[in-house]
């Protein structure tokens, strides 16, 4: 059977959940909000455009029941100027190093947060 959407090929579910979002050495008003997250990245919003394969060091909070900080570092993968809405550009962040508790407490968010059909990291 063929899978059109790619759901069936993700490896780990995402929550589409609105969460902030904090990317370090981009400078202050660079990003508005994450449209989903995952144990592998994340997909967000931002008014300035991110040059691929640039490493990043990312900061998101995980609301309650959860309510920790996650902190990773990442490549970004994906670029795009973004049609919709008012933000500027949808960027997709490859997590390069995640602690074992972070991966964990985004799996339990995602559980508690599922979403449906969104745009891949």
């Amino acid at each position: 059977m063929h899978d059109t959407d790619g759901e069936n090929r993700r490896r780990y579910p995402r929550s589409q959940r609105g969460l902030k979002i904090v990317i370090d050495d981009t400078g202050p008003g660079v990003l508005n909000h994450v449209d989903n997250i995952s144990e592998t990245g994340v997909l967000c919003h931002t008014v300035k455009p991110l040059p691929l394969m640039a490493r990043i060091g990312v900061m998101v909070d995980l609301p309650k029941p959860i309510e920790t900080r996650i902190e990773a570092e990442g490549i970004v993968v994906r670029c795009d100027p973004d049609e919709l809405g008012d933000d500027h550009f949808v960027v997709a962040i490859f997590f390069t190093r995640l602690a074992t508790t972070d991966r964990e407490a985004i799996s339990k968010f995602v559980e508690l947060h599922p979403s449906g059909n969104e745009a891949t990291i």
